[in-house]
Parts: structure tokens; C-alpha cells; sequence
């Protein structure tokens, strides 16, 4: 069995500079929830040079940017300040409360910015905040990346809560979910861009669908970019996250 979620549902925000489309996981699911599980939500963002988000907080969150072209500039209240781009990804565990603020000045970096900002629910509430940086690799055509995980994961990125991200570009193929880690497992798979098909339905640019396990095949019709989440059914979460609490 499986759920859609179209791209025609995704919000959006933002204006001039900065554009977002906002994937709410568990909004065609039976539960009371607009997250799913311990994915809280994310933002599906397009960020021109000269864009500017001011410093703002967040608390109980587990923040990965995920970079698929350009350089954004990141500066936090732990007195970070560096380069993200497609390679150098970020992980914020938020915890008990962080600041930050991204840009793309225009002087230092012409490239339009694509990327993912995912919102996950952390295991505890109040942990220490930290900022994680980690150098993930290329993408290599028809393999999954593990870019970020559950402590034991050999993630680049550790996650303090019971998840998986994993992305990918394929070529015209067929493509296996990754093996299971979890002992109840469940899937969420989002389409960057490009085409595929699960059982005859389509897929194309913002859709996404939640897989119930690992054994369907993902047909690539044309060049297509994913992210998987490989979820445990079982994890213990927060909903109390500023911006992954998505309580309906």
C-alpha cells in the first residue's frame, strides 16, 4: 500500500529573493498528525543571490540542509559562520534553543541556490544545541547516499532521533528502496525533480509517496533526483519542536 502527496498540495512562501514550497508529510494520512512519524515537514526552497533570512530561532528541532546546487552562506549563535553547498552539508540539532541566519551575498557567490531544509523531530526535548557540518560526497549515479542518521548509522550527519535520509540521482532505471535498518520500517520518498513510476503511478517534480516497506521497485522514466526517509515506526519523539511540531 501506498500514499501520494502531490506537488499541487505543497504551500508556499516567501517573495522576492526567496521562494519555498512547504512539504507537509502527513497530510493525506489517516492520523491527526501533519507530520509523519518523527518527519516533521520541509521546505522545498529557491533562494536567488543577494537573498538574506535575518537571524531567527529554533527550539527542539532537528534542522538538515540539504543542498542541491549554489553556496549559502550560514552563520549561528554557536559562532559558526560557513559555506554550505552541495557537497559541505548541515545538520542543526537545535535542542534547547539556536539562532541563525542564511544568505547568498551577491558579491561572493552568482549561482541560484536549490535545496532542501528538513525539519525533524528529535528524540528529547532541551538537548544541548549543536551545528554539525560534514562533507557527504558527490551524488554517484543509481546509488543511495546516506547523508544523515541515527547515531550508529555511519551517517555523515547524526540525528538524534530514529531516522534515515538518504538521496539519490538516477538515470533511467530500476531502483531498490535501501535495506532496512530499523526493525518497522516505513518509507517517505520525495521527488527534487525528474520522473519515476511505483507500480504504474507516476511521480514527477515536488510529489512525493510513503511506502510501507522496501520491497517496490522505483521505475525512473528520465533523470530524477530523490530523497528517502527510511522512518522506525517505533521511534520515540517530541512534537513540541518549533517548527517540526506541525500539530493539525
Amino acid at each position: 500500500m501506498f500514499t501520494i502527496n502531490k506537488a499541487s498540495e505543497r504551500q508556499k512562501a516567501g517573495q522576492g529573493d526567496f521562494h519555498i514550497n512547504i512539504v507537509i508529510p502527513g497530510r493525506n494520512t489517516a492520523d491527526h498528525d501533519l507530520g509523519f512519524y518523527n518527519l516533521g515537514r520541509f521546505d522545498d526552497a529557491h533562494l536567488k543571490p543577494g537573498a538574506f533570512v535575518g537571524m531567527h530561532p529554533h527550539k527542539n528541532d532537528e534542522i538538515l540542509t540539504l543542498m542541491r546546487s549554489g553556496t549559502m552562506l550560514h552563520k549561528d549563535s554557536t559562532g559558526k559562520e560557513i559555506a554550505v553547498t552541495p557537497e559541505n552539508l548541515m545538520l542543526m540539532n537545535a535542542g534547547s534553543g539556536i539562532y541563525h541566519e542564511e544568505s547568498i551575498p551577491a558579491e561572493r557567490f552568482t549561482e541560484d541556490v536549490r535545496l532542501l531544509q528538513i525539519f525533524i523531530r528529535p528524540e528529547n526535548e532541551d538537548d544541548l544545541p549543536q551545528v554539525q557540518f560534514a562533507n557527504a560526497g558527490k551524488l554517484i549515479k543509481n546509488e543511495w547516499r546516506l547523508v544523515a542518521g541515527v547515531k550508529g548509522s555511519n551517517a555523515s550527519l547524526e540525528i538524534k532521533s530514529n531516522i534515515l535520509v538518504y538521496d539519490m540521482e538516477a538515470e533511467k532505471n530500476n531502483i531498490r528502496l535501501p535495506d532496512s535498518y530499523f526493525e518497522n520500517s516505513v518509507y517517505f520518498i520525495y521527488i527534487f525533480d525528474g520522473k519515476l513510476s511505483v507500480n504504474e503511478t507516476f511521480l514527477q517534480q515536488g510529489d512525493s509517496i510513503i511506502l510501507d516497506n522496501n520491497s517496490q521497485i522505483l521505475s525512473v522514466d528520465e533523470t530524477c533526483t530523490m530523497v528517502c526517509f527510511e522512518i522506525d515506526k517505533n521511534s520515540k519523539f517530541t512534537r513540541n519542536g518549533m517548527y517540526s511540531g506541525m500539530k493539525r
